[in-house]
């Protein structure tokens, strides 16, 4: 018996998330519905209007085969106005709770899904010495209205992100997500708000967990934070920076001292395109080639080995984190590790780190795909927690990305989880994102934005009618070798053969 056939069974599961698939609603805008309005972003109009199909989409994951059925709760639509929760709302969410225990599957809630009611920002947001309370108010009346079936429990999507709400990445002129600091504020300013953030989640997950396990004690209570399949020294080295950073001076010093190199990248980038006030003389005309080398060396310097870019969050939970960012109270809170891959570079080669710059900003048709970096950061994680369950929250594709198309992406992926669970490494679920098309983040829609395994035309068709794809084909297939016993795998990591999905539907 091998290592893989001792532990349970791996579980499959597709995810949505409230904001990107709900159809918006007038009366309970949320933060992104207001920040998408001001960025002049795509709005979300009635995306796939998951809040009313959710029956269908429910259905189609169970003929997938699927175990788990990941979706998120909008905070803005349970509790409208401050300390007020809505029970219309809260009873909706038991009934898809209920509809995914009927069909077969386990539900998995997210509680904050990038987004967050107006008015709790309105009271000072994420930052706000009292956020932590709120909430877990709000996580605990959630547990109590869909009861002891709930198996897995997310506080927060991709915590380690939320950070770039408050401190520009380097690499950009602009905020990525909201809320976004007052025009003119210094990265002194941004970097203070970033630790109280840190500080604040890790607060808000630990008393929501307390909060969930005090209604259902057996509940697993995690989070899911991004990951870049990145070359293992590099990792080593960003860890090795946020955990020797002890003191507010210390993380503002090496914070500011990203930015030298950055603006350096800055200007050279602008003296090889010609647009730097130096660009006039003949000499630095003629420089400008070599200028894209150093471009590169200090692009991948300033946004790599930032603390920001690292991966505090877990390094919070582990204890290797100055009371700083994370109180010794939050430390191991956590009954699972969960966690979101989608590209990766095992080397540092220039265009691979554009190519990382290029995903972290959405442009996602450009993104590097590195199936063994999954790997890496399973083996990564099972030293950190030893024994300790391991889930793959998040990992998915557009229709085609850096030579692979969605469905030999997951296929790839889906390969390096066995190959980890015959390595005895306890990774009990794969989850992939999504279910259906969906609205990306303010990204206009098109297949260079859509990661559904159901295609929706959701510019185009006022039915938001699910079609079948290919990839979802794929995806049955793969789940039902699990169940029936999978077939050897070929040097590439793939199935020898593939045996077709037993669920009927238009196929794309």
């Amino acid at each position: 018996m091998n290592s893989d056939e001792e532990l349970p069974k791996l579980k499959f599961g597709v995810a949505t998330s409230d904001h990107q698939s709900e159809a918006f609603d007038a009366g309970r805008m949320d933060i992104r519905d207001k920040w998408e309005k001001s960025q002049d972003q795509t709005r979300r109009g009635a995306a796939s209007d998951f809040w009313n199909r959710y029956p269908e989409d429910v259905k189609h994951a169970a003929e997938l085969g699927c175990g788990l059925f990941r979706f998120s709760i909008s905070w803005s639509r349970v509790e409208p106005e401050p300390g007020r929760f809505d029970p219309a709302a809260l009873e909706h969410y038991r009934e898809i709770v209920a509809a995914i225990r009927k069909a077969g599957m386990q539900p998995v809630i997210t509680l904050h899904h990038f987004t967050w009611p107006i008015h709790v920002e309105e009271r000072g947001g994420m930052i706000a010495p009292d956020f932590p309370q709120w909430f877990a108010a709000y996580a605990e009346e959630v547990a109590s209205a869909t009861g002891a079936g709930v198996s897995y429990w997310i506080t927060f999507n991709e915590p380690n992100l939320l950070v770039y709400g408050y401190i520009k990445p380097w690499w950009s002129s602009s905020y990525t997500m909201p809320p976004g600091c007052p025009p003119g504020a210094r990265i002194s300013e941004q970097l203070d708000k970033s630790i109280q953030l840190m500080r604040n989640l890790f607060l808000a997950h630990s008393l929501a967990r307390d909060g969930i396990q005090k209604i259902d004690p057996a509940a697993k209570v995690g989070t899911n934070p991004f990951v870049f399949g990145l070359p293992g020294w590099l990792i080593n080295f960003q860890d090795w920076m946020a955990s020797s950073t002890r003191s507010r001076k210390r993380f503002r010093d090496q914070q500011e001292g990203m930015m030298r190199p950055a603006g350096i990248c800055l200007a050279l980038s602008k003296l090889r395109k010609g647009t730097h006030p130096l660009s006039k003389y003949a000499l630095i005309r003629k420089l400008s080639p070599v200028f894209g080398f150093f471009d590169d060396l200090l692009n991948s310097f300033a946004v790599l080995a930032a603390v920001t870019n690292c991966d505090w969050w877990m390094l919070g939970m582990r204890g290797k984190l100055s009371l700083l960012f994370c109180p010794p109270s939050c430390h191991g809170k956590l009954d699972f590790v969960g966690f979101d891959y989608y590209w990766g570079a095992s080397h540092l080669e220039p265009h691979r780190v554009t190519q990382l710059l290029d995903a972290s900003m959405s442009k996602f048709a450009n993104a590097p795909v590195d199936p063994p970096g999954l790997l890496r950061w399973l083996r990564r994680y099972h030293r950190l927690f030893p024994g300790k369950e391991i889930l793959v929250v998040e990992n998915g594709c557009i229709e085609s990305a850096d030579g692979f198309d969605r469905a030999g992406y997951i296929e790839a992926h889906v390969e390096k989880v066995r190959a980890a669970r015959r390595e005895g490494i306890p990774v009990s679920a794969y989850i992939c994102w999504s279910i259906t098309s969906n609205r990306e983040w303010g990204l206009p829609f098109s297949q260079d934005s859509d990661f559904g395994l159901y295609h929706i035309d959701l510019d185009t068709d006022p039915s938001l009618a699910r079609r079948r794809t290919k990839s979802a084909e794929a995806y049955a297939s793969m789940i039902g070798e699990d169940a029936i016993g999978r077939q050897p795998a070929n040097e590439n990591g793939s199935a020898t053969e593939s045996r077709p999905g037993t669920a009927v539907g238009e196929v794309l």
